[in-house]
């Protein structure tokens, strides 16, 4: 419908990402949060949006803020869609009512956003996740096996798995010989001194994270951002849920989506629906799910999912349930070697 648009995203950092998409016009950073009158700092944002690119046709709000809502405004789009959120509805033009439906990823979430401005034979298939790649990754590939390890995550700690056992298989996998890589944020982890343990958390910029996870043999995350830059770039991946929502937020492939959800052509007739709509299985009944080369773990605790950022009964036992002997037996296998 659009052969020739240019994209101009507007957002956090994170939007880097996508800097070497030939789509992409121009990424402009939104650092208003952190501004004394946030309403002027986006008004001059907007400003400037308008001069360097010129009339914006068609704007999006995949955030629920009402701030997001407010820069579409300012920039005087000509078309505004969001979720009917927050008390923003007036700024949009097409101020959508948020899908109810159950099971429903949050990619389906903002494929439904989209549906009435694209194409619908786009829904007619499960639609994969995308991101550019270059030469800008830390890894030296020889035949050594190279790991990665994303111990943090964004939205405090119980979503994250034990320092203590992040700290067990990096030493396991250290001590095979193999190369070891800590990305994001090491939640201080205190690692001993090794040459096959290389500390990037915090050292890299997205660009360089994302080349650096295409050239691993297997990365090991929490419910993160670079779980899914892993699930987009089809990196062998062991991804470790607790307090969020393995329905809602797991790695995204083609193999997951054809078996857990609905295609986005059944599911949006019934978006509205607020009684559970059936799909092929339920994602949130398996402790762990291996579909091509991802593998999820979840225990599913009664009290998860809390999506809290401290754990509320103070046990965390969403991860402590999952033992470094269960993830490093898993990676064993995902590497293809015999487990010990």
């Amino acid at each position: 419908m659009y052969p020739h648009a240019q994209f101009v995203l507007v957002g956090s950092y994170v939007c880097e990402i996508f800097r070497r998409d030939p789509c992409v016009k121009a990424i402009y950073l939104d650092e208003s949060k952190k501004a004394k009158n946030r309403i002027l700092n986006l008004y001059n944002l907007a400003k400037t949006i308008r001069t360097e690119i010129g009339p914006i046709d068609l704007g999006f709000c995949f955030s629920n803020g009402f701030f997001g809502a407010l820069l579409l405004y300012l920039c005087k789009a000509k078309v505004r869609v969001g979720y009917a959120k927050n008390l923003r509805s007036f700024l949009l033009t097409h101020a959508l009512k948020p899908p109810t439906l159950k099971p429903l990823h949050q990619v389906q979430k903002y494929e439904y956003l989209i549906k009435d401005f694209v194409d619908y034979a786009i829904f007619e298939a499960y639609t994969p996740l995308h991101l550019v790649c270059g030469k800008e990754s830390k890894i030296i590939c020889d035949d050594k096996k190279h790991i990665g390890i994303n111990p943090g995550a964004a939205f405090g700690w119980a979503k994250c798995w034990e320092k203590e056992y992040f700290i067990d298989i990096i030493t396991r996998f250290a001590a095979r010989g193999w190369e070891v890589y800590i990305f994001g944020d090491t939640q201080n982890l205190t690692i001993q001194d090794d040459t096959h343990i290389h500390d990037f958390s915090n050292k890299t910029t997205l660009i360089e994270l994302i080349d650096s996870i295409k050239a691993l043999d297997l990365f090991i995350t929490n419910d993160s951002g670079p779980m899914h830059i892993a699930a987009a770039l089809q990196t062998p991946t062991i991804a470790i849920f607790g307090s969020t929502d393995t329905a809602d937020t797991c790695p995204w492939n083609l193999p997951i989506a054809q078996e857990f959800f609905l295609p986005s052509q059944a599911m949006i007739p019934h978006a509205l629906d607020s009684t559970p709509y059936p799909t092929p299985k339920d994602i949130t009944t398996y402790t762990t799910l291996t579909a091509d080369t991802i593998t999820i773990l979840s225990k599913h605790l009664e009290c998860a999912p809390c999506k809290k950022r401290t754990c509320p009964l103070k046990h965390h036992l969403c991860m402590k349930s999952i033992t470094p002997d269960e993830v490093f037996a898993i990676a064993l296998t995902m590497l293809q070697l015999p487990k010990e």
